[in-house]
């Protein structure tokens, strides 16, 4: 099965940022796509779900969510809405499985 369009551009800009991969190691936090742009190349939104490891870190993973959506509003054009759930509360109501959500996997690039 070819891999999302999405998720190929997605993972390619979050690992080009140095700053956002290195929040992302740092706090441990999961990205992944859902809705619309899963399978659409043309979606009207970008949904991604951050999933952060505890309450302890909410603060770092409302400050990501600002610098990624932003990031990736003026790359891409296109608005994008993100979900935060923490790793227990994503367990809880199952939110990756409901939503078939695509995990982004985000890779520093050395340049």
């Amino acid at each position: 099965m070819e891999e999302c369009f999405w998720i190929q551009v997605l993972q390619k800009q979050v690992s080009d940022n140095e700053i956002l991969c290195e929040y992302i190691s740092e706090y441990d936090i999961q990205l992944y796509l859902f809705g619309s742009a899963r399978v659409n190349k043309t979606p009207n939104d970008i949904d991604i779900l951050l999933i952060y490891p505890d309450n302890k870190r909410v603060t770092q993973a409302i400050e990501l969510k600002k610098m990624l959506a932003s990031y990736l509003q003026d790359l891409n054009g296109i608005e994008i809405h993100m979900v935060l759930l923490t790793v227990r509360e994503n367990e809880d109501i199952n939110f990756l499985k409901k939503e078939c959500a695509v995990k982004i996997h985000v890779n520093r690039n050395k340049k």
